[in-house]
């Protein structure tokens, strides 16, 4: 189970080890926000966001022959939306400078991501070293 902890990890990871990352939200699929460390007013409306773009890219996928979902990043003037599922419940999003180094993100988030999977289903994450 993710548990506050989890996402709190999360967060402070990204934050600390990718410059440019200015919000993290993690949500539930159903599009109410589990944890997120942007402006307290538009949680809600975030992760139902964050929600309908995951719907949208595993429909693209699925319907393009791409395989299983893995990410969808949705590109602006003024920076990024970068969206991951988490399992069938859950859904990273992390917003960013326009400048992030997109490759570090993402190998970043893809292994964050596989440890709340295993929290999902029970397996405790690493301990950090």
């Amino acid at each position: 189970m993710i548990v506050k902890q989890h996402a709190l990890r999360v967060s402070g990871a990204l934050k600390r080890d990718v410059d440019g990352v200015r919000r993290v939200l993690i949500a539930r699929t159903d599009g109410l926000a589990f944890h997120d460390d942007g402006p307290e007013r538009d949680h809600e409306s975030a992760a139902a966001i964050v929600a309908t773009v995951l719907g949208i890219a595993q429909r693209a996928t699925a319907a393009g022959g791409l395989g299983p979902f893995q990410v969808s990043t949705v590109r602006g003037a003024d920076g990024c939306l970068v969206v991951y599922g988490i399992g069938s419940t859950h859904i990273l999003a992390v917003v960013t400078e326009p400048r992030v180094n997109l490759v570090l993100l993402d190998r970043l988030a893809l292994r964050l991501v596989g440890e709340l999977v295993g929290a999902e289903a029970g397996v405790p994450a690493p301990r950090a070293r």
